[in-house]
């Protein structure tokens, strides 16, 4: 009885140590995140952003008018005007901000064109592109796409379409668990070949440096 319980518990064990781990934003640095501003325009912006707030899976850094706001606050409280404010109220800590693990880089491509059965609308039509990129090495972790439109009439501004369905796709597909990534074979090999012949360029290089008199 005592070398089946003993077998149960090993068992148990070795179930727990290669259990997969999950990815939460409090466990995975890349998903506490940014939206590039440059790759795409305030009206998108703002959707995808409050899109990934409203998900509740990701932490959100804001990088566009929001950011630049808090460094105007930071400058008026401990810089420019620090005399006019009481200190124990500076809320705002002096360079008190978030980095961020990935970078969410969006990209629309939108046309406009007629609605068949009413002459007086017309529609705007966007293919929606979301990618996902690590902030220290680059590598696109996640891509996903869609498309989406809204309408307008003659005398009626276009509204930017939603990006809630795309964001949830982000969302869904970004991996559940860690997992271990390890090179074999060729891959391995040309890593040690790359290795090699980076340092012998390094010491190239020393070499070759002039002599400083």
């Amino acid at each position: 009885m005592k070398t089946l319980i003993l077998i149960i518990s090993l068992l148990a064990l070795v179930g727990c140590a290669s259990a997969p781990v999950p990815k939460t934003k409090w466990t995975d640095k890349n998903m506490r995140v940014m939206i590039d501003p440059d790759s795409i325009d305030a009206e998108h912006y703002v959707q995808i952003q409050t899109a990934l707030v409203r998900s509740a899976k990701f932490t959100v850094v804001d990088r566009g008018t929001a950011l630049r706001a808090a460094q105007k606050e930071q400058e008026r409280l401990h810089r420019n005007e620090a005399d006019r404010f009481e200190d124990k109220e500076k809320w705002a800590h002096w360079g008190k901000l978030y980095g961020v693990g990935s970078i969410i880089v969006a990209h629309a491509q939108c046309v406009k064109e007629g609605v068949w059965y009413n002459p007086n609308l017309t529609r705007m039509f966007c293919k929606q592109f979301l990618s996902m990129v690590d902030a220290n090495t680059g590598e696109v972790l996640l891509a996903v796409e869609g498309e989406n439109d809204s309408q307008a009439s003659a005398d009626r501004n276009y509204l930017v379409p939603e990006w809630k369905e795309i964001v949830a796709k982000l969302v869904d597909e970004y991996p559940k668990f860690f997992k271990t990534e390890d090179y074999t074979g060729p891959a391995l090999q040309y890593q040690q070949v790359s290795d090699e012949h980076a340092k012998r360029q390094k010491q190239i290089q020393v070499v070759a440096q002039p002599t400083q008199e």
